[in-house]
């Protein structure tokens, strides 16, 4: 059960700040900023994301960071997903799976990384 809420826990930060970096890009595209450049912060924001929360995640169990970070990525990627698909119905498209693959992938970095980071 500790297991789960922890999971939990880090899938509400997830959302909160989630939230947060979609309101900000879109008041940076509304005040005329390009697209693009939103779309890059965008991605820059979401990669540091994962990282700092497949960080603390594997941080705080000290175990299996790689494994870790994977199943909190893969949790991640599975709600930015299904959001997607709900709201924009959109298709999957080499883009997107590239941008998932390096997500995924920072997360798993970021288990790693919290893992090896020794507890005082």
């Amino acid at each position: 059960m500790s297991r789960l809420f922890n999971y939990l826990k880090f899938i509400a930060i997830f959302l909160i700040v989630e939230l947060m970096i979609t309101f900000i890009t879109s008041l940076l595209n509304l005040i005329g900023l390009n697209s693009g450049i939103t779309t890059i912060i965008m991605f820059i924001l979401n990669i540091i994301l994962f990282f700092i929360l497949s960080y603390f995640n594997a941080y705080q169990k000290q175990k299996k960071g790689l494994i870790e970070g994977l199943i909190i990525g893969f949790i991640f990627l599975l709600f930015m997903y299904l959001i997607k698909l709900i709201l924009f119905e959109n298709t999957i498209n080499l883009s997107t799976i590239i941008y998932y693959v390096i997500l995924l992938l920072t997360s798993i970095l970021g288990g790693m990384f919290g893992v090896n980071k020794k507890k005082n």
